[in-house]
């Protein structure tokens, strides 16, 4: 090539390059193209000889097949016996008629497969060459179960350890009333367990929900994996052909009112240094209406991840929570879907958090969305969606849910470009529908005493318990005139034996006994004036967790770990070690204060707030009648942060040395969770020697 030609080509270039830097504007976001045309597999369908609509998706690249079925059912309230219908799947698995539950789970194992099964359904998976085996194991479940007592005895007393946990849980005091607000008590969605309702759930009722509702007829099966239709089919005929035909009912339920405005529920935890939040209310949307996919770039926008403006707002600009964020959901059978939107946020600016949640669901509904904003959710939808499709189980429920809830033909297969249809005005005219913050229910899970007075901006404010149940509205009880802290403490101490039987005690030996998983663990304490200290945590005769404290120093051992108290530790212990503890709170240098009177468990008690030495605060909470403490509430800070623990004194009884002890202690919270203890034993100068606590 000769230089002239050279030239001449240099020259084209760089006119092209000034045409192109003269016609393009870096300042102008290029338009999307047009949504890509969807490859969506298809799912092959069939329908069974006793009624399952099966759903098929072919994928030979790992030799494993996956089955799931899914029960269209609407079954009856629970009623008093609420909670029952979260059993039936375990005592499903818990063995059948010709297999013990050792010996199932032994089959099960040898198989390396997976067989879960729930109240509405069951989900299978296993190796290709085991399936024949595993589908087996699955139809002797549902045409042979043994539903055993002795299982649904060993299921209720762990729920009733889960049910005492949830009494310290702000996260699930909230789930709970948010449920009962929405949709009443008298729906499904709105059912929530309580101990009382624990005791009352029979076998009976477990097995006639299963005989009722777990019918061929209205399941649907979807089948994903190494397998062709014909071999999913010989499959189902030969495996589940003893699962018999029933006509099943199908209750109604009534659709969930919109709230009057907006009102402000607070469940209380005292002492709780964080607030869960939920602005919530019941929306009537069904799977695939013409709304959900512009309801969902709305939200999206709102407060659908860490992009969202919730989040930005309440985390990145004011620090008040670890994140904030909104939701919404559909609902198929009872018109009782809801819209959400959360945060978990310091006590202090709980109100403020609640102000800007809501200022961020009114800005959808009135200000315009930016381009970019609106282009760059959308993008995300797009991504997500076509990255499920990777996984065909995806298919399969895609199809089973076209079907299930007489969705619009080819919903999914439109999906993408439905979501890029979507305007800004489509986004604010579906917030104007659904996102209506003067109209909610403003949940709030946390300290009532800090937060209440403070939410009444918002709303007219109701003091609900964990299970929905309003707190009096008569005003709180008068303190008697003159009546002081240190008298309420007083009172205390002679019920349970006296100042002067007190100060006889030099030593003191309690063994306390709790359950876990099974397993009895004893809890000694051992006490020696003037505040020495030693805790053992034992079972089985092997030492889990100890805490020894010598009036000076001490140290923590846990797993052949041990550890030296540091200065903060030492000034906790030296508080925590002694052996009269309420005849310390009258003296300094701590300080109590008389805040009022509180119900626990039904009756009135004194609240008293004691701030010790360390400038740490506990609530103690005093029966008014019997003058013994009932309650106690105690902020503890861990590595994994703040947290609050209470524990109740139940069932006082006289004991060693002519004093009073509680013989049942519960405690919730804390570092070690739920846990319920009773008094095995207790022994008071017994002389103890110096020994022990070193």
């Amino acid at each position: 090539m000769n230089k002239k030609i050279i030239f001449s080509i240099a020259a084209i270039s760089l006119t092209s390059a000034t045409l192109f830097a003269q016609t393009l504007d870096r300042s102008i976001r290029p338009k999307a193209g047009p949504a890509p045309e969807l490859q969506m597999g298809t799912a092959k369908s069939f329908v069974s000889s006793n009624g399952i609509k099966v759903f098929v998706v072919e994928n030979h690249k790992l030799p494993i097949v996956s089955y799931s079925i899914d029960l269209d059912i609407r079954p009856e309230l629970q009623g008093d016996m609420v909670g029952f219908q979260d059993f039936v799947g375990e005592l499903l698995t818990a063995g059948t008629k010709n297999k013990s539950k050792d010996e199932f789970n032994a089959a099960l194992d040898q198989l390396g497969a997976k067989l879960e099964i729930g109240n509405d359904g069951l989900y299978m998976k296993s190796l290709k060459k085991n399936s024949d085996k595993l589908l087996a194991l699955a139809g002797e479940v549902l045409t042979e179960p043994k539903f055993s007592q002795e299982e649904l005895t060993k299921l209720k007393k762990q729920a009733k350890s889960g049910l005492a946990q949830q009494l310290d849980d702000p996260e699930a005091m909230s789930r709970n009333i948010t449920s009962i607000l929405n949709f009443g008590k008298k729906h499904p969605y709105g059912e929530v367990m309580s101990e009382a309702s624990l005791e009352k759930i029979t076998l009976q009722r477990c097995q006639t929900y299963f005989e009722t509702y777990f019918r061929p007829n209205v399941a649907y099966m979807a089948i994903v994996g190494d397998i062709s239709v014909e071999e999913a089919k010989a499959q189902v005929e030969k495996y589940f052909a003893k699962w018999q035909k029933k006509e099943v009912p199908r209750a109604t339920y009534p659709t969930p009112p919109s709230p009057k405005g907006a009102s402000v529920a607070v469940v209380n935890k005292s002492g709780a240094v964080q607030s869960v939040i939920d602005v919530t209310y019941p929306i009537n949307m069904k799977p695939g209406d013409p709304d959900e996919i512009k309801l969902k770039v709305a939200n999206g926008i709102l407060g659908g991840g860490s992009t969202g403006r919730l989040f930005t707002n309440l985390r990145e600009t004011h620090a008040w929570t670890y994140g904030s964020y909104s939701s919404f959901r559909t609902d198929e059978l009872t018109n009782a879907g809801y819209f959400s939107a959360t945060a978990n946020s310091t006590t202090n600016a709980s109100d403020s958090s609640v102000a800007e949640i809501l200022k961020e669901m009114n800005r959808l509904r009135t200000e315009p969305v930016k381009d970019e904003e609106l282009q760059g959710y959308k993008n995300y939808m797009a991504g997500t969606f076509a990255l499920g499709l990777e996984d065909p189980k995806t298919l399969a429920r895609y199809a089973i849910n076209e079907k299930k809830f007489n969705m619009p033909a080819g919903y999914y297969k439109n999906y993408l470009k439905n979501v890029e249809a979507v305007t800004a005005t489509d986004v604010m005219a579906a917030a104007k529908k659904y996102i209506t913050p003067g109209v909610a229910n403003i949940t709030v899970a946390g300290d009532k005493r800090q937060v209440a007075d403070k939410l009444k901006k918002f709303g007219p404010v109701t003091i609900y318990d964990i299970y929905g149940n309003v707190e009096s509205d008569a005003p709180a009880k008068a303190l008697p005139a003159n009546l002081t802290a240190n008298e309420v403490i007083g009172k205390h101490i002679a019920a349970t034996g006296g100042a002067a039987a007190w100060k006889k005690v030099n030593d003191m030996t309690m063994v306390m006994q709790m359950e876990m998983q099974g397993m009895k663990i004893d809890i000694k304490t051992v006490h020696k004036t003037p505040n020495k200290m030693m805790l053992d945590v034992n079972m089985m005769g092997n030492s889990l967790q100890k805490i020894v404290f010598d009036g000076t120093k001490g140290y923590m051992a846990a797993q052949g770990q041990k550890k030296d108290m540091d200065e903060k530790e030492i000034n906790q212990y030296r508080e925590e070690a002694s052996m009269h503890k309420e005849m310390d709170y009258m003296s300094a240098p701590y300080k109590t204060a008389l805040k009022g009177i509180e119900k626990v468990d039904g009756n009135d008690a004194y609240l008293i707030e004691v701030t010790k030495p360390s400038g740490d605060v506990v609530m103690e909470y005093f029966d008014v009648a019997s003058g013994l403490k009932v309650r106690t509430d105690e902020t503890e800070e861990s590595p994994e942060g703040k947290s609050t623990s209470t524990t109740y004194y139940k069932d006082y009884k006289d004991g060693a040395g002519g004093l009073k002890y509680p013989n049942a202690i519960k405690q919730v919270g804390g570092p070690m969770g739920a846990m319920e203890m009773t008094l095995k034993s207790v022994e008071v100068n017994t002389n103890v020697g110096d020994e022990i606590f070193k």
